[in-house]
């Protein structure tokens, strides 16, 4: 019997010890998988490192950190199904657990900007992104890194007001980083609050001088802005930190050609030709600055190039029409802009009416006149609003005496958009001197020249006027006013006085 009670005795002593034991060596080997988990993930070696984890959590009475861990290595290795899977079990076990909402709103993001998401998905997953994001602001209102995922989030669904808000907080939480300003001020640049933007981006560069994204977008708001200078010295400066960038000298070349500092301009542009000689921004600049100096045939050259490089590109092509018309090249002139009506087929209506409207113009000066009302007509169509397209053609059809009556009804409807334009009056005055209607004609033309006292067209109208009821002295002094200027029919004019004058 005593060694029976010895053995039991012996059991019962020796079996509680055990028990305790292994309690500890649960625990211990839970943290001691985390921790070989950690460094095989450090080591880049995840699917032990998942395995690793794994254990842990299998060892661990509340895992939810481990899990969230979990979620986060699925995550680096673009597991999406098993990160979320992975958050959700972390948050199971404890809804307050940052690091797995954290997780969520990730995963959720990517999902939102997947270019296999469209439309309504893609913004159901930011919307649940930013559900996320708003729980760790509960859970810890002081978490910067949410304000500025929150900032992101809102900025993707046009929540601008929110946006500006999350991430003016971020810049208060963490005022020495340059990401929160940054995204503020594209933000505001974005909405249009320009001088907002700039105080912004400023801050950028003064916190990061390096922040090249902080130098592109300060520049583009110098630019929307009209501050030419501001915006030539800014590009100057990210010069120094970033020597012979293409994006830099291109936008310096194409502010200093606004500040028609031609000679500079191009030799900023021939410094990027030595890095891009075939750079299509620098070439348009440099062939509108030849253009604007009269370099017509090295211009033309130029543009050719750029046709060359892109024949869809429609500034190209459009400047290149411009320089056709300057050269009197109409002909050309005109194919461009036929071309540019082809190929810009979500051209909006203020494009469809400015190429017809060119159109019209260039057939007129050919005499083209049936070609030249069609593309007119075509542009009032598009534009109906348009007074200048309305006297122009009413004025083409009183000068060649045809559809009176439609022509006096184009410029009246012009005069009805601007009432006091003396060009106006003139063409109305005009239509009523081809219609003999002489009192009117009268009434017009001297509230033509009430206005433009030195435009030589009214006053020769003026001189024809008086001439015809044989009022020969103001029919001299119109004329007389009319030479007096650079009229590119001055002879003609100077033959009418000479005959009113029996010489």
């Amino acid at each position: 019997m005593a060694g029976k009670v010895f053995f039991f005795s012996f059991f019962i002593i020796v079996l509680v010890p055990i028990t305790l034991g292994q309690n500890v060596a649960t625990k211990a080997d839970s943290y001691f998988h985390f921790l070989r988990g950690s460094y095989f993930r450090a080591e880049g070696q995840f699917e032990k490192a998942e395995n690793e984890y794994l254990k842990a959590a299998q060892g661990s009475k509340n895992p939810s950190d481990i899990y969230s861990t979990l979620a986060e290595l699925y995550f680096e290795i673009r597991k999406w199904d098993k990160s979320e899977a992975s958050a959700e079990k972390a948050l199971g076990f404890n809804s307050k657990n940052i690091q797995a909402h954290e997780v969520l709103g990730r995963i959720f993001l990517v999902q939102a900007l997947s270019s296999k998401t469209k439309g309504t998905l893609e913004k159901n997953f930011a919307l649940r992104a930013k559900k996320e994001f708003l729980k760790i602001i509960v859970l810890e209102p002081e978490n910067a890194l949410a304000y500025y995922s929150l900032g992101n989030i809102c900025f993707f669904l046009s929540q601008f007001e929110e946006a500006e808000q999350h991430y003016y907080r971020y810049t208060k939480l963490d005022p020495h980083s340059d990401l929160g300003y940054l995204n503020l001020g594209e933000l505001q640049l974005e909405q249009g609050k320009l001088r907002e933007a700039q105080k912004n981006l400023q801050e950028v560069l003064r916190i990061n001088s390096r922040n090249y994204k902080g130098y592109l977008l300060l520049g583009k708001s110098y630019e929307l802005n009209n501050l030419w200078t501001k915006a030539v010295s800014l590009y100057e400066k990210a010069l120094e930190c970033f020597p012979r960038n293409i994006i830099f000298l291109n936008r310096l070349g194409f502010n200093l050609y606004i500040l028609k500092n031609y000679e500079k301009a191009l030799a900023i542009l021939e410094e990027l030709f030595q890095v891009d000689p075939f750079n299509f921004q620098a070439l348009l600049t440099k062939a509108k600055i030849l253009h604007e100096n009269n370099q017509h045939e090295e211009a033309e050259r130029t543009y050719g190039k750029l046709i060359e490089l892109d024949k869809n590109n429609l500034e190209a092509l459009l400047s290149f029409a411009f320089l056709l018309e300057d050269k009197g090249n109409y002909e050309d002139a005109i194919f461009k802009y036929e071309t540019l009506i082809e190929k810009d087929i979500t051209s909006s209506p203020k494009r469809v009416f400015f190429y017809n409207f060119r159109l019209g113009i260039l057939y007129e000066r050919l005499q083209k006149f049936d070609q030249a009302e069609e593309y007119l007509k075509k542009s009032i169509k598009a534009n109906p609003k348009s007074a200048e397209a309305l006297n122009y053609l009413g004025y083409m059809l009183v000068e060649n005496e045809e559809k009176m009556g439609e022509a006096v009804a184009f410029i009246k409807k012009a005069l009805a958009l601007d009432p006091e334009n003396g060009a106006f009056l003139d063409s109305l005055g005009w239509a009523y001197f081809k219609l003999k209607d002489y009192e009117k004609a009268e009434f017009y033309l001297k509230k033509a020249v009430d206005r433009l006292k030195d435009d030589p067209f009214i006053n020769d109208h003026l001189g024809d006027l008086y001439f015809q009821l044989k009022e020969k002295d103001k029919a001299v002094t119109f004329w007389k006013k009319a030479v007096e200027t650079d009229y590119k029919d001055k002879n003609r004019v100077k033959k009418k006085i000479e005959r009113a004058l029996g010489k």
